[in-house]
């Protein structure tokens, strides 16, 4: 498949950083419920708390909570590699307990987990991200429509038909060729012109239900590391180490949405081919090389641009 290519700002995010991650060790009977108004709508947002039948999840407009939930909810786990999704309890689930599913590391619910409460059906859904998958239909004046994805054996189809969805234009798409990695091939206005009727895609929104920000095309066959928590978007932080082409800083998100993050050791593979510029006493970014961070000193400020799986670039400096 030939993509038109096409200069554009990605703001999405996910990212993959190494490290210990302490909030996997919470134990399941700790979390301490947060203050919020309560809900009688449905909603979504970041898992915060769960104790005696009150759930509490971050929202768009801040912490919201719900009452008197329990196994009256039907709730169900995110096939984490695919459509579909798996019933489980839903006190054992929101308590913190260990669930089988496909990647381990998303097995748990703990904060940050992306939540949907639907009051009208008493139904839960929790996992990384919201997404939709289907095969391509068509792509019209912002409208994506696509034939919703059969879930495998042993999954639980969430939706069936046709599926409309809102997309930006300008947002990025993703590709995968014969099962290969994930690369960058356009903005979506651009990409969805040449895609093929029957292609499987894969919409995928980081909090918000409502803004779908980045459309994966095809399927890799393999993916990065994946964890609540994780950063996803471009990081920001101090420099530590440039060793066998792993780039190490101490660091976090720099969107709004990683206000609230906690800095880490995050670690990622810089290719040869992928640009590094650096701003001098906070100049305009001019072009270097990864001789510059061979050279760079303990404590430098890096950013690391980065959508999904794919390193876009590396900033040494912050230009003003």
């Amino acid at each position: 498949m030939h993509f038109m290519k096409a200069h554009f700002s990605l703001v999405v995010s996910i990212g993959i950083a190494l490290g210990a991650i302490t909030l996997l060790s919470l134990d399941r009977h700790t979390l301490i419920a947060a203050d919020g108004p309560k809900a009688i709508k449905s909603g979504s947002g970041t898992f915060v708390s769960f104790r005696d039948g009150r759930l509490t999840i971050k929202g768009k407009a801040g912490l919201v909570v719900y009452e008197n939930v329990g196994e009256k909810f039907q709730t169900f786990q995110n096939n984490e590699n695919g459509p579909g999704s798996k019933r489980v309890g839903t006190v054992d689930a929101l308590s913190g307990a260990n669930l089988e599913g496909n990647v381990k590391s998303l097995r748990r619910v703990i904060p940050g987990t992306v939540v949907r409460v639907n009051v009208e059906k008493s139904e839960i859904h929790f996992g990384l991200d919201h997404r939709v998958c289907g095969t391509f239909v068509s792509y019209r004046d912002g409208q994506l429509k696509l034939l919703a994805a059969a879930a495998p054996t042993g999954f639980v189809q969430e939706r069936t038909g046709d599926v409309l969805l809102a997309i930006d234009p300008n947002i990025p798409a993703l590709e995968s060729i014969n099962g290969g990695d994930l690369k960058v091939a356009g903005i979506v206005g651009e990409v969805l012109k040449t895609v093929k009727p029957g292609t499987l895609l894969t919409a995928r929104s980081e909090y918000d239900v409502d803004i779908i920000e980045v459309i994966e095309i095809g399927e890799p066959r393999r993916r990065m590391e994946r964890y609540i928590g994780q950063t996803r978007g471009p990081v920001r932080g101090t420099f530590v180490s440039f060793e066998n082409s792993i780039l190490r800083i101490h660091g976090k998100g720099v969107s709004y949405r990683a206000d609230n993050e906690y800095v880490r050791l995050i670690a990622w593979r810089v290719p040869d081919d992928v640009p590094i510029v650096e701003s001098i006493d906070g100049g305009r970014y001019q072009p270097s090389n990864a001789d510059a961070l061979k050279t760079l000193k303990e404590g430098s400020i890096v950013t690391i641009r980065k959508v999904e799986d794919i390193i876009l670039g590396v900033q040494i400096g912050v230009a003003k």
